[in-house]
């Protein structure tokens, strides 16, 4: 894509490491995906690069998030909290 000499700084600044700040990253917001995530994949190997012995750009971790919404009328019984209660629970 072509962009004007803002925008193109802007992006050299990004893939050199680069920190920006807020109003920087509104405007890298009307990227397309694609060049988005090359730039956020660039990002994540300068910072990992010197982790795990050197070999951190090569590996990609993640979080598994929950989002729980306690309720005590819960029948799953996963086992993950402790708001699971049975049909014969008085205090449905």
């Amino acid at each position: 894509m072509i962009y004007d000499a803002s925008m193109d700084s802007l992006l050299q600044k990004v893939w050199d490491g680069a920190r920006i700040d807020a109003a920087e990253a509104r405007r890298l917001h009307g990227l397309p995906l694609e060049e988005l995530g090359m730039l956020a994949d660039r990002r994540r190997r300068l910072i990992k690069a010197p982790a795990y012995d050197g070999r951190g750009n090569e590996i990609v971790t993640f979080i598994v998030d929950r989002n729980v919404n306690y309720t005590n009328v819960c029948y799953f019984k996963c086992g993950f909290c402790a708001f699971s209660k049975g049909k014969l629970a008085a205090n449905l």
